[in-house]
């Protein structure tokens, strides 16, 4: 019997040990996965454990024709944790034509996960230019503001470069952001082997019009043709430079004017609600997640749901991330809320509904969370509140006495105490009364004072920059400046763009900014700017806030771009 029971013991024993292994991560990437046949790419392996076992590379190699392989091994340190990680770079070249798969790959007790790539044909337009020359294209001639733009660099070169530099695109009015490192590969032109550097960048232009990159520039020096092999040799200078790109940016659709404008090639939206029961009082999370492909975080809007009857919403600072690939920009944006419940019962949830425009397609498109109803408990609150005596009044004893009977004899001078008692506390919540009405005085009198003082308090914007920039007629800088100045007069409504600002003003005001607007993504439309009103609004009442009834609009989120 002892030794059965020992037995389950050593094979607990055991299988807790095994559930407690934790074997290291392997895990596979490759710099490229759209390559033209003829071209290399690496392939990179690595594992978080200093292992003595080798990848199997014989399914890889009936698909691929692997070129060569290096190792290399890294040691952290980090809060005194030691950590250890081992990789392999693996050359390959591909040998047919479509769509191919990177096999699972082994590694002692794991394997890797497989990898699509795309091997196209090559371009039988395509030269050599020479023994260096670059290569500058790009996804698409025409945008919208805003829009992405995938611009590819590629340097050939078939020389022996002892250094280098090549530049990056730069264009006046527009955000230039690198997607990766580069990558480095081989490649053959007109029979001839050249080693290529390429790097992807994406370009988001601000303003509408004829947009110009530069042309990228290649500045080093060559030691294929050094005559003599002296230490203090660095070789010839040499220079490629390619040709330039340009493109034709269109302006914000009229529909879009005033709305948050997303052109993007993906968009998505979902959320997660903390477990029921929900009880009034008790905060109730909610998560909203949005992704966008083909936009940076700095671009996506605010998460702004209004107001919803019988909840209060108490935002966290939201949480943003960006992935860069050599294809796009992924981004997500993490929105966590606490919605108290004050008032027991259903409780509608309202859709939220987010316009964008869909590049691909080129349509105008919603993403949307539709509505919901939250079963709310009362909770405590529905507690029946506990009866107190009323001390001006005689207790009846009928109930009272028949309880006190039960246990023990009951006093009778205690009526006589409390009739005594009686005309004393009416002294004293005379007295009480008269002392919190006074109270009440001096506390009504104390705001208005506080209330000066808080708006004659100086602001890091004034009034007066924002006239200047009128007198000026500079648009962009009064749009700064407005809502820079909003912010610090209005703490409790923070605006990123006019958008938001104009939904508090008067209707003058709506239209002035609209106008701005028009002015601002509409370069190439003349819309004249009333700059006679603009003055009047500004130094009169047009920044005071003008309550206004609940509409839909209330769900927009605040405009974008600025």
């Amino acid at each position: 019997m002892i030794g059965k029971n020992m037995q389950k013991l050593l094979l607990i024993f055991l299988l807790l040990a095994l559930n407690n292994i934790t074997y290291a991560a392997v895990t596979a990437t490759v710099d490229r996965t759209h390559i033209v046949i003829g071209e290399t790419f690496n392939l990179t392996i690595t594992v978080d454990d200093n292992t003595s076992a080798q990848p199997d590379l014989s399914e890889l190699q009936q698909v691929f024709r692997v070129l060569g392989t290096s190792q290399s091994s890294s040691t952290n340190i980090i809060n005194g944790k030691y950590s250890v990680e081992k990789s392999w770079q693996i050359s390959l070249m591909p040998l047919a034509v479509g769509n191919n798969t990177i096999p699972p790959i082994k590694l002692g007790n794991q394997t890797t996960r497989p990898i699509q790539i795309t091997i196209a044909k090559s371009d039988p337009n395509t030269k050599a230019n020479g023994d260096i020359f670059i290569e500058i294209t790009a996804d698409k001639n025409s945008a919208f503001v805003k829009e992405q733009i995938i611009v590819t660099v590629k340097l050939f070169y078939s020389i022996s470069l002892s250094e280098g530099n090549l530049s990056e695109p730069i264009a006046k009015n527009a955000i230039v952001t690198q997607l990766d490192k580069g990558s480095t590969y081989r490649t053959q032109r007109d029979g001839k082997t050249y080693e290529v550097i390429e790097r992807h960048y994406a370009i988001f232009a601000e303003k509408s019009g004829k947009l110009e990159l530069n042309p990228i520039i290649f500045n080093g020096r060559d030691n294929t043709s050094r005559r003599n092999f002296s230490m203090f040799s660095t070789g010839k200078p040499i220079r490629a430079v390619s040709k330039p790109l340009a493109f034709d940016i269109k302006p914000i659709p009229q529909q879009s004017i005033g709305k948050d404008w997303l052109p993007a090639t993906k968009v998505q939206i979902s959320q997660k609600w903390s477990k029921p029961p929900y009880t009034v009082g008790e905060p109730i999370t909610r998560t909203i997640i949005l992704y966008i492909e083909g936009l940076s975080e700095t671009q996506i809007p605010d998460i702004d749901l209004g107001e919803i009857k019988d909840i209060r919403i108490y935002p966290e600072q939201p949480q943003t991330q960006t992935e860069a690939t050599a294809q796009t920009l992924k981004t997500w944006k993490q929105v966590k809320l606490a919605l108290i419940p004050t008032q027991a019962g259903a409780i509608r949830i309202p859709e939220y509904q987010l316009q964008w425009y869909n590049t691909k397609t080129n349509q105008i498109e919603h993403t949307k969370l539709p509505p919901m109803t939250l079963p709310v408990d009362a909770g405590d609150f529905a507690m029946d509140i506990p009866k107190i005596d009323n001390p001006f009044k005689q207790p009846e004893t009928t109930n009272s006495a028949t309880i006190a009977d039960m246990n023990q004899p009951t006093p009778t001078t205690e009526v006589q105490i409390v009739e005594k008692t009686n005309v004393l506390w009416k002294v004293s919540t005379g007295i009480f009364a008269l002392l919190w009405l006074i109270t009440m005085i001096f506390y009504l009198k104390k705001p208005n004072k506080k209330a000066k003082t808080t708006t004659s308090k100086p602001v890091k914007i004034s009034k007066r920059q924002i006239v200047a920039a009128i007198d000026n007629q500079d648009l962009s800088q009064l749009q700064k400046n407005l809502i820079k100045w909003w912010n610090q007069q209005y703490p409790n409504k923070q605006a990123t763009n006019l958008a938001a600002i104009k939904t508090w003003l008067n209707p003058q005001m709506q239209q002035l900014i609209n106008d701005v607007e028009l002015q601002l993504y509409n370069p190439d439309k003349k819309h004249r700017f009333n700059q006679q009103q603009w003055l009047k609004q500004i130094k009169g009442k047009g920044l005071e806030i003008v309550q206004q009834k609940k509409t839909l609009d209330t769900k927009r989120l605040p405009e974008l771009y600025q």
